[in-house]
């Protein structure tokens, strides 16, 4: 009884989730699992007053979750959960959303571990329910996410660049983001998907094409908060771009 009671939170979060989408939904269960349980071990009743709203299933929490879904996939990639890694993640979180149920997707994140998730599934998943922009600055927090420990292993890249694949972007778009965090010979042309011997013409006419795809406008639809997110993104492409400006003498 004592074992039941010590796991009815996850057990009623998973029936819960298990109602909304599979696996994201089940996550989502786990993470308000986690909370009933912490509220039964301290032996509590009722609450009087719900001082917080509990995510539920928009366009925000499913970006989020799939995020920790996938970025557990690369946190475990090389066989070590670190905690530079981690802390990274939590970072991110109350950078951009603040504490509000950060304790929660922590806990999220933390389940999302335990488990061996089928990555095409997943990414699947993802794929079908969210657009081109949402999946790309998935790429980009993980990417982060990797160079969180100032090392990006090789293994981190693969099961990266396996995920790009699982979820439909293009080749182009793995290589583009990639050299945000690698510090490599011509990386800032390759963030604008150039070759080095691309025209005046070509590298603005580039620029043009990659401030439409990479502008935190394009991530309007998922509200506020994940427009800053692809804030850093849009950075990096125009110190990418100004840095070339520079060296070619352009203005």
């Amino acid at each position: 009884m004592n074992l039941l009671k010590q796991h009815i939170g996850k057990l009623l979060g998973l029936l819960l989730g298990g109602l909304l989408y599979f696996p994201i939904g089940i996550l989502l269960g786990l993470g308000i699992g986690f909370f009933i349980d912490m509220f039964l071990q301290k032996g509590g009743g009722a609450p009087k007053r719900r001082k917080k709203q509990l995510p539920q299933p928009n366009d925000s929490t499913n970006f989020i979750l799939s995020s920790l879904i996938l970025a557990a996939a690369v946190v475990k990639s090389d066989g070590e959960v670190e905690d530079l890694e981690l802390s990274y993640i939590q970072k991110f979180l109350v950078e951009q959303f603040g504490q509000d149920n950060l304790q929660e997707y922590m806990g999220i994140l933390s389940a999302a571990l335990e488990q061996d998730w089928e990555l095409s599934k997943i990414c699947r998943q993802i794929y079908l329910s969210s657009n081109y922009e949402t999946r790309l600055q998935m790429l980009y927090f993980l990417f982060g996410i990797a160079n969180a420990d100032y090392s990006i292993d090789q293994v981190e890249v693969d099961t990266i660049k396996r995920i790009s694949l699982e979820l439909d972007l293009p080749h182009s778009d793995f290589v583009s983001i990639k050299a945000m965090f690698y510090d490599e010979m011509d990386s800032h042309y390759k963030i604008l998907e150039l070759p080095p011997s691309a025209s005046d013409a070509q590298l603005k006419a580039a620029y043009r094409k990659m401030v439409k795809k990479y502008h935190p406008d394009s991530l309007a639809s998922l509200g506020e908060a994940f427009q800053k997110v692809g804030e850093s993104k849009f950075k990096r492409l125009q110190e990418a771009y100004d840095t070339i400006c520079e060296k070619r003498g352009l203005k």
